[in-house]
């Protein structure tokens, strides 16, 4: 069992404060040293280590699709060799954004503008040339997400910017970055957060509602910003981020339909869709259980009920129990893991989560190598349509989908546990004062022979008060 002292190392100084960190800090010189001054260098220098390391997994992203970059992404092989890309599939469509059979019909605005722009500054050439420098500049625009959400990060854990490694050096960098433009989102996403934290809600509002527009996983962070803001009394600043949000939105499908296209088209194409893998429904598929398309609609749509109702319970809860961090994780894993599908590359999404929560790596890295594993096999069971008998059974597949699924559901948990640890941290004051409140309430309550919540919501607003 690890004492106060060492908690606190393992947030400032993770090679020395975990042993899995120092075991694999190995690689680039090892564990800080005993007598090391740490953070003589000041932020700059955790800033730009960490950088430059989320765009060496980047890299290393790159290698591992050393087969698709030199033979083209053509199915099966590509999902063979584990190498297959969103990024450099579709690219010989001519027009805007939202030409017939362009991006826009399955992606949001600003990813859709984004894969047109890329094409815009893409060599013409053979259909392996074009492929190749249209992956070559995804991969740097992700690169340079990645970096940004990165240096956010940092940014926000200025006591603790190592952390913000959970995104630079989480092995799922390199199995799911480069399978689309997800990063860009994270990136708006995590900058938006970043900005609502440090109590910049005006630039915040900007960000998420440009993530929005990018993926629509931002709105439950935002939902979640909402019921703390809500809880805290921050009416004010919830107004100015839902104002500036909105107004990002608006202006994004302002601008989609002035263009020529309808930004809806992709919410259509979500509806009209079966389930998808990863998802539990589509899991209930291969139990020889039907999911019709409009059911899994509905299902999706209740999952979000279901994270909006367990943000309201969680939030009435003291406020050092629940920090907006672990919220919008929580809020987020529901909503993913009860959506049509439950691709590979929503694995990105929850990072920034786990570094601001302060997840331990052990934990970390167990959650990766399921996520690893699963990306895998996904691949291979995709490709066992082109030849049965090479691929994944559908059992196998099936059994690695339930896996992921409780991995989730545990780092989530987990990520209660440690979030408090870094607030403690940070917060040693409110931490002991809390601690008092919850001792002199369990004292009351031994006395009085009843329970310790008063059921009547207001334990929140109690601690609120005296923090």
């Amino acid at each position: 069992m690890t004492g106060p002292a060492n908690d606190d190392l393992r947030l400032t100084v993770p090679s020395r404060g975990e042993g899995v960190a120092g075991w694999s800090s190995q690689v680039i010189g090892g564990p800080v040293g005993r007598y090391a001054a740490v953070g003589r260098r000041g932020i700059s220098y955790s800033v730009t280590v960490l950088s430059a390391l989320a765009s060496v997994m980047v890299a290393l992203g790159a290698l591992s699709k050393t087969y698709c970059i030199s033979n083209g992404w053509g199915a099966p092989d590509s999902l063979w060799r584990t190498c297959y890309s969103d990024l450099a599939v579709g690219l010989t469509t001519e027009g805007g954004p939202w030409a017939k059979g362009s991006a826009g019909d399955n992606q949001p605005v600003l990813t859709a503008v984004l894969h047109w722009v890329i094409r815009q500054i893409t060599p013409d050439g053979s259909t392996l040339a074009v492929q190749q420098y249209y992956f070559a500049f995804g991969a740097v625009v992700i690169a340079l997400s990645v970096a940004a959400a990165v240096i956010a990060l940092a940014g926000a854990l200025r006591d603790t910017p190592w952390l913000a490694a959970h995104l630079a050096l989480s092995p799922v960098l390199i199995t799911a970055s480069l399978v689309s433009f997800d990063a860009f989102g994270v990136a708006l996403a995590t900058i938006g957060l970043v900005l609502w934290l440090r109590d910049n809600s005006l630039a915040a509002g900007v960000l998420l509602g440009a993530a929005v527009m990018a993926r629509t996983y931002p709105l439950i962070i935002v939902a979640a910003i909402v019921l703390v803001a809500l809880r805290d009394r921050r009416t004010a600043d919830l107004t100015r981020l839902l104002a500036a949000g909105t107004a990002v939105v608006v202006a994004c499908f302002g601008v989609a339909h002035l263009a020529g296209g309808d930004p809806f088209t992709v919410y259509r194409t979500w509806n009209a869709a079966a389930p998808g893998y990863g998802s539990p429904w589509f899991v209930l598929t291969l139990l020889k259980v039907p999911v019709a398309a409009s059911t899994a609609t509905w299902l999706a749509v209740a999952g979000w009920v279901l994270a909006l109702l367990v943000g309201v319970y969680l939030v009435r809860r003291p406020r050092h129990l629940t920090p907006l961090p672990p919220l919008a994780l929580t809020m987020l894993v529901i909503v993913m893991a009860t959506g049509k599908t439950f691709p590979v590359q929503q694995a990105l999404w929850i990072l920034p989560l786990l570094a601001l929560t302060a997840v331990r790596w052990r934990e970390h890295l167990l959650w990766a190598g399921v996520e690893v594993a699963y990306f895998v096999l996904t691949m291979l069971y995709i490709a066992s349509r082109s030849d049965v008998d090479k691929g994944v059974p559908a059992a196998l597949y099936l059994v690695f989908a339930l896996i992921r699924l409780i991995a989730w559901g545990a780092i989530t948990w987990i990520s209660w546990e440690t979030a408090e640890e870094l607030q403690d941290f940070h917060d040693p004051d409110g931490a002991a004062r809390h601690e008092e409140w919850t001792t002199r309430q369990s004292s009351t309550a031994a006395d009085e022979g009843t329970g310790f919540s008063t059921g009547d919501g207001r334990d929140s607003l109690i601690v609120s008060d005296r923090l």
